[in-house]
């Protein structure tokens, strides 16, 4: 189990808001998996299987950056902070 605190930054757009929670909802089929999702005010965290987290992450960015939307992604990752259920 790996645990991924994530920080989605849309840039040269004012619907910035938009396109996170767009590139979120992207993510809630992957809690049917076992994916948990916390989002918070200011990053969001993601947890589970190694493949999964992994899987998460590519889907955000690419969520984030489809129509050729600029973005930053931040990302960090730890198999031992946050990984306790």
């Amino acid at each position: 189990m790996i645990s991924c605190q994530l920080a989605l930054y849309p840039l040269a757009t004012k619907e910035f808001a938009k396109v996170i929670v767009e590139a979120l909802k992207a993510l809630e089929p992957l809690q049917k998996e076992g994916l948990i999702i916390e989002v918070g005010s200011m990053s969001t965290v993601i947890k589970g299987k190694d493949d999964l987290v992994w899987k998460a992450v590519r889907l955000l960015f690419e969520e984030a950056a489809k129509d050729g939307q600029q973005i930053v992604l931040t990302a960090s990752i730890s198999n031992e902070c946050g990984c306790d259920l």
